[in-house]
């Protein structure tokens, strides 16, 4: 979310803004609440511009870029953990889930195929090339006897003049092809003999176990596609208040895009920024007064903030050398919008 990335920027930008009218280091009238009364004295006010945040902060990211259909929550709305804040465009994700539930049936028949075409083999393993190849085989050897005896005969007539040359040829030719019969037969009955049948019985099994395995690999690349559905759905992680970049639908979000976070609102905090010459005013413990940039505090009064940490962190912005100093709110007039910027004020002598 662009919100959080920016929110020192816009804080520096806005805050300076504001000390571009007060001189950090100037001498000031301070006027105090209409409720009390008024003391005019002067002092010196240090400034730093900060940020409103929660204790804690969850900043989703979206994983695709992807377009957002649906917002169900908005900006500065309350979230518990669960809730969907909104939904991007899943349209592809769902044309591809449909592609693969039908895939997934058409493999489903396949495989009842494979398994119907197992039970067949193995009731009846071999082709019909190869059954019943003892009959075959006993069938041509005697097929071969008789002609062999025919040819034994031609050639007699033959030599007698009985039959022309022709006729004796092709009773010869008859009894060569019988040979070879008895032969191709005696190939397969041992081909029978040495295990064919169990071989194709294999084969239909390996072909029903690559059915299996296809739709096994199917079904699971469905159940990797149909987690994706997490990644279309922005889901509050805590409970809290939810900042977001923007609620306009449909909108454009690359990749990794910061576009929401949830700050746990049961405390809140403000991030302020010092300059590294006046850090040594502000003290934990000692409480500073906000100016808040969402309401007019001259009318509704000051937030009371108060540090809780001076960290050592120091960031640059332009010339200047900033302090961080993390602050709990312990007073609000109206109450302060997440990640709201204002200006931290300390009076001091």
């Amino acid at each position: 979310m662009k919100v959080f990335l920016g929110a020192v920027a816009v804080v520096l930008l806005v805050g300076f803004s504001v000390l571009a009218t007060y001189v950090m280091t100037s001498r000031v009238q301070v006027r105090m609440p209409v409720t009390e009364a008024v003391v005019h004295s002067e002092q010196r006010v240090i400034r730093g511009v900060g940020f409103v945040r929660g204790p804690t902060r969850r900043v989703p990211r979206n994983k695709f870029a992807m377009f957002v259909s649906k917002v169900h929550i908005r900006n500065q709305s309350k979230v518990k953990k669960g809730d969907i804040i909104f939904e991007y465009d899943d349209l592809d994700l769902r044309t591809n889930i449909a592609k693969l539930e039908n895939s997934i049936a058409e493999q489903k028949n396949a495989v009842a195929a494979k398994k119907t075409a197992l039970e067949l083999t193995k009731l009846d393993p071999l082709p019909s090339a190869y059954r019943n190849t003892e009959w075959k085989l006993a069938a041509a050897k005697k097929r071969q006897e008789r002609l062999a005896h025919e040819l034994e005969v031609y050639r007699r007539l033959y030599r007698s003049k009985g039959i022309s040359e022709l006729a004796l040829r092709e009773k010869a030719q008859s009894a060569k092809d019988a040979e070879a019969d008895v032969l191709s037969y005696t190939d397969d009955l041992d081909k029978v003999k040495s295990g064919l049948a169990g071989i194709y019985i294999r084969r239909a099994e390996c072909e029903l176990a690559a059915a299996e395995l296809k739709l096994r690999n199917l079904e699971r690349e469905l159940e990797l596609v149909k987690e994706q559905r997490k990644y279309y759905q922005m889901v509050a992680t805590i409970d809290g208040t939810l900042v977001t970049n923007s609620d306009t639908v449909p909108r454009f979000d690359p990749v990794a895009t910061e576009i929401a976070a949830v700050h746990r609102d049961t405390k809140k905090d403000v991030y302020a920024y010092f300059d590294v010459q006046n850090i040594h005013h502000v003290i934990e413990g000692r409480p500073l007064r906000f100016r808040s940039n969402t309401y007019d505090c001259d009318k509704h009064g000051f937030a009371t903030i108060v540090p809780y940490k001076v960290t050592k962190w120091k960031s640059s912005y332009g010339d200047r050398m900033l302090y961080l100093v993390e602050c709990r709110v312990t007073k609000e007039p109206v109450p302060l919008r997440m990640e709201s910027t204002g200006v931290a004020e300390l009076f001091v002598d």
